[in-house]
């Protein structure tokens, strides 16, 4: 019997490190950026929405773009450039005393994370053996809940200990330690590489890639739950006396993890689309059981759900999309998907944000729940097409 091609090499390896650190980062802000735009800034429901959402909204303006640019300058600087990014905008963070500058420092932000994850998935990809892409984006984006798990923890313990400012300065400080990672981790990019050998430049393609628009419409029915999850989670445990969302978040993404490393090898095994047709209905039930159930039991049962479906959710739709494509339009393809992920993290915040008056926290939990569910209904009605390949029009872009 042939063994399977190895996955786990030292590219591989040194580019979960660089990830690890950079999203421990991010998410150490995570439960604390809310909190200050209500406090110290003073901001309602709806200030809080728009400062969070700018994050994703500025993303979504530069994905296409850094998606396309990965395939034609490489994986590898665009890492780099993200990480580096990643510290401006967390020390800007410091001087960001009115709720405009908040929404500044929270953009820069989402377009440093932009630079940085097109190019990690992306590097997943083209590191992985074909027959093992999906356990690798799987494990690759491990690095996203680890740092959800350990982060939000990490972030309310030096807000109760040293304040706002510390933290900050120690998201900071972590985000250096990822940008000096990110230089042990070699270019991958196969046009790229291809140009340093033979001089050919990689061909061109267009800024939105049509294989990624229905993959990336699915992961958003997904994942506008998740942006109100953490907008909003910090704010209605505190309704409910709960005192925080550092457990909540903890578990959430300890679950995801967990499910990732023992599955790890599920999308390939029984098709992504199928997984993601589950993972759709377990993020609706997890999302109704959350804003039904108006209690602590209520937000521990609906994270559990919800982390389930989340676990499986972005990995087999990522791998869908990745697959119907070229390897020279690997990040292009990307960028398109995951551009879906910000368009939902920056209207998701503002639109319900401002539906909290009149609805309620748990009302815009339910109202997430119809969304994924409604995902699940058009996956089955469209699975046979996400399978298919897609060419695009070249000549999109002047090459």
């Amino acid at each position: 019997m042939t063994a399977a091609p190895r996955l786990f090499t030292t590219p591989f390896a040194a580019l979960f490190a660089a990830a690890l650190v950079f999203f421990t980062s991010g998410n150490v802000v995570l439960p604390v950026a809310s909190r200050f735009a209500a406090g110290p800034l003073h901001a309602d429901a709806t200030g809080v929405g728009i400062s969070i959402g700018a994050f994703a909204i500025a993303a979504l303006a530069l994905r296409p773009v850094v998606g396309w640019a990965s395939d034609r300058f490489g994986r590898r600087p665009l890492l780099v450039l993200g990480g580096a990014l990643t510290v401006v905008a967390l020390l800007f963070h410091l001087v960001a005393t009115t709720l405009p500058l908040f929404v500044v420092a929270r953009s820069l932000l989402g377009i440093a994370e932009a630079f940085f994850f097109v190019a990690l998935l992306a590097a997943v990809s083209d590191l992985a053996p074909p027959e093992r892409r999906g356990e690798a984006i799987n494990i690759g984006s491990l690095a996203v809940y680890l740092g959800l798990a350990f982060g939000p923890f990490l972030g309310e313990t030096i807000l109760g200990l040293a304040g706002f400012n510390a933290v900050w300065l120690a998201a900071a400080a972590m985000a250096v330690v990822a940008t000096l990672l990110t230089l042990l981790v070699p270019e991958t990019a196969p046009g790229t590489l291809r140009q340093r050998e033979t001089g050919e430049r990689p061909p061109r393609t267009p800024l939105i890639h049509p294989a990624g628009l229905l993959p990336g419409f699915l992961i958003m029915t997904g994942t506008w739950g998740m942006a109100a999850y953490f907008a909003f989670l910090p704010l209605y445990t505190t309704e409910l006396g709960m005192g925080g969302a550092g457990l909540p978040f903890a578990m959430y993404a300890l679950i995801v993890v967990v499910l990732r490393i023992v599955f790890a090898k599920l999308p390939d095994q029984i098709g992504a689309a199928r997984l993601s047709g589950v993972a759709l209905v377990g993020s609706a039930v997890g999302l109704g059981v959350l804003g039904l159930v108006g209690s602590p039991i209520g937000v521990y049962i609906g994270t559990a759900i919800f982390a389930f479906g989340i676990a499986f959710l972005f990995p087999a739709l990522m791998a869908l999309a990745v697959a119907r494509v070229d390897e020279t339009e690997r990040g292009t393809v990307v960028g398109t998907t995951t551009a879906f992920v910000d368009l939902s993290f920056g209207m998701s915040p503002a639109i319900l944000g401002a539906l909290v008056a009149s609805i309620g926290f748990g009302g815009i939990f339910v109202a997430s729940a119809l969304f994924a569910f409604g995902g699940s209904v058009l996956l089955r009605l469209v699975r046979d097409t996400l399978v298919r390949p897609v060419v695009p029009s070249p000549g999109t872009l002047p090459g």
